[in-house]
């Protein structure tokens, strides 16, 4: 009863499919003359609902199959903003604690050896500041040569990558720096978050994600995986080679997916975005305490906003967070007071900038 409930909220807070204002599609399909974009999901969200929703182009070149609100798109490291939220439904529940040393919640022990007196802490993880670094020798074949769902699990890979008995550790997969817990970006430590995940709910992070977090807010359209999906739905991600044209090398794939891996509509990804903006009626999957400490009331701030960034655009500030792939270009921007959002999703390499700051100056700078 409760999640009828809940969807009855979405749809009478105006989420409807494929609705659409003048002025965006305006600007949407002056972006679509590039040559650059296959396909272009766009969602606008205005005082806490979705004034516009649309998709434009082609989810499958080849077969002239075009894209939908429903289609599912690969959105790259937006999906970290989705390892946050399990992170934090934990965090709720009281069974993580942002300031425990990770090793509590881990199968295997990660230590950063310049510095073994120190623990890591999940805080840390989140805000990009564990001192754990992304090897791109190790990662490389993976993230630019894709092959779909990968056979690599999350726990084996992580404890190769950080453990000192695994196949892969380094010491140079650690800062060494004395100031080593200042801001780093890791898809690593991100995908540890995954694991941690995994082990305090004794779900896989896929089952724990469909069970506290898609299926609540109504995702069906979503998954980490693309063997959770109809592949021939999803949208397929697009290298434009000049001479050659856009090109698919494969769907993406990698171990440290929950730092990357997700694949959601626009429809889909800008349901949960609503449901976070309005968590003050208690309809979210996280309580809106939670949800203030992660993006609160924008002010400077020396830890960050928990996996979040917080950016200017046209004068105003907006928590965002962009994702970058092969073939691949999404963003998210969220107006926590204003409870306005952007979502862009593309499956071919398009800079997304020009269009998201001119929705953002017709919608609201005006």
């Amino acid at each position: 009863m409760k999640f009828n409930i809940f969807i009855l909220f979405l749809l009478l807070s105006g989420f409807c499919f494929g609705q659409s204002l003048p002025k965006i599609d305006s600007l949407i399909k002056k972006e679509m003359k590039s040559d650059n974009i296959a396909a272009l999901a766009v969602a606008v969200i205005d005082s806490g609902r979705v004034v516009h929703l649309s998709a434009n182009g082609f989810k499958d070149l080849d077969r002239s199959i075009k894209a939908s609100v429903n289609t599912p798109f690969h959105i790259a490291s937006v999906s970290k903003t989705v390892t946050n939220l399990a992170v934090f439904k934990l965090v709720e529940s009281k069974k993580l604690d942002l300031n425990t040393d990770v090793n509590k919640y881990l199968p295997f022990e990660v230590k950063n050896p310049h510095y073994p007196n120190d623990i890591i802490t999940i805080r840390e993880l989140l805000n990009h500041r564990s001192g754990i670094k992304d090897d791109y020798k190790i990662y490389e074949s993976h993230w630019n040569e894709p092959k779909g769902d990968p056979k690599l699990e999350l726990g084996p890979f992580l404890k190769d990558y950080l453990n000192v008995d695994g196949k892969l550790y380094t010491a140079e997969h650690f800062e060494s720096d004395s100031s080593y817990k200042s801001f780093s970006y890791s898809n690593t430590g991100i995908a540890l978050l995954g694991l941690i995940v995994e082990t305090a709910s004794g779900m896989t992070y896929e089952e724990f994600c469909q069970a506290n977090i898609f299926k609540p807010i109504g995702m069906s359209n979503t998954s980490w995986f693309l063997k959770n999906l109809d592949s021939t739905l999803v949208a397929k991600t697009y290298v434009n080679q000049d001479s050659l044209g856009f090109i698919f090398k494969g769907h993406n794939g990698y171990p440290d997916y929950p730092g990357g891996q997700l694949r959601t509509s626009i429809s889909d990804f800008s349901n949960l975005i609503v449901a976070y903006l309005n968590s003050e009626n208690n309809k979210f999957i996280l309580d809106k305490k939670t949800t203030s400490k992660i993006t609160p009331v924008p002010q400077i701030s020396q830890e960050g906003y928990y996996t979040w960034f917080l950016t200017a655009i046209n004068n105003h500030l907006y928590y965002t967070h962009s994702g970058g792939d092969t073939g691949v270009r999404t963003i998210v921007i969220m107006d926590v007071i204003g409870k306005r959002g952007i979502v862009i999703f593309a499956n071919s390499e398009f800079d997304n900038t020009n269009l998201y700051k001119s929705i953002e100056m017709e919608m609201w700078s005006k």
